[in-house]
């Protein structure tokens, strides 16, 4: 009982998974849209966290510099305090300028690692630049691709179908065609019956055996014209 128990949580499992696939493989096209959307707005923030960072290197960078010029201005005025025999106080700006070097140093120590986060993080973000640029080409691809399936298929479909226009306008041309040889065939009809009712279908009959009462009328005509001649002469 187990057993079986078990083989059909195995089975539901796997229909569940099926069923999972037959959702993604359907809506496949819109979820690569959507994390092409989710990518560029991820990208978006890295952005920004990316000019932060550049930002702060812009700032170290300053920080630097002011250190240095401070160092510069100091060992000056050593000099100067030196010059006029004050050792103790060259001493002090002496102490001024081993703080301010330390300070340069830790400085230009953080903005070397924060250039490197830097280059490392723009380096990356090419990378995914050019990837992103290359799945919207494959999608509009993949979109121009669906369409025309689509269309293919409704094509097929139309022209497989007896209720395509096509099939459907063969069918009326048929319908066209049958009710005008029904008109002809009832106009025939009616000139035959009245040729019947008339005589015309007779006489027509008779024609076609080679009896032409109205010719035989002429020829009689003209024989009898001929004979009077002939006694009028005598």
């Amino acid at each position: 009982m187990k057993s079986v128990f078990k083989k059909m949580l195995t089975a539901m499992r796997g229909g569940v998974n099926e069923l999972g696939e037959s959702v993604v493989d359907n809506q496949a096209n819109r979820i690569f849209e959507q994390e092409i959307r989710d990518a560029e707005n991820e990208l978006q923030q890295a952005r920004q966290e990316l000019a932060a960072l550049m930002a702060e290197n812009t700032s170290l960078a300053r920080q630097i510099k002011n250190t240095e010029d401070e160092i510069a201005r100091r060992e000056d005025d050593a000099r100067k305090a030196l010059a006029a025999s004050k050792e103790d106080l060259a001493r002090e700006v002496a102490e001024r300028i081993v703080e301010a070097e330390r300070q340069r140093s830790e400085l230009t120590a953080t903005r070397t690692k924060l250039q490197g986060k830097v280059d490392s993080m723009r380096e990356r973000m090419q990378k995914s630049e050019k990837q992103l640029a290359e799945y919207k080409r494959e999608l509009q691809v993949v979109k121009t691709n669906e369409r025309v399936l689509r269309t293919t298929a409704q094509i097929d479909t139309n022209i497989g179908s007896n209720q395509s226009s096509l099939t459907s306008a063969k069918t009326t041309l048929a319908r066209i065609r049958e009710r005008q040889q029904r008109l002809e065939d009832k106009q025939h009809a009616s000139v035959q019956l009245e040729k019947e009712l008339t005589g015309a279908d007779l006489d027509e009959r008779l024609k076609a055996a080679g009896i032409d009462q109205e010719s035989d009328a002429v020829e009689g005509v003209m024989a009898r014209l001929k004979a009077s001649r002939s006694e009028s002469a005598s």
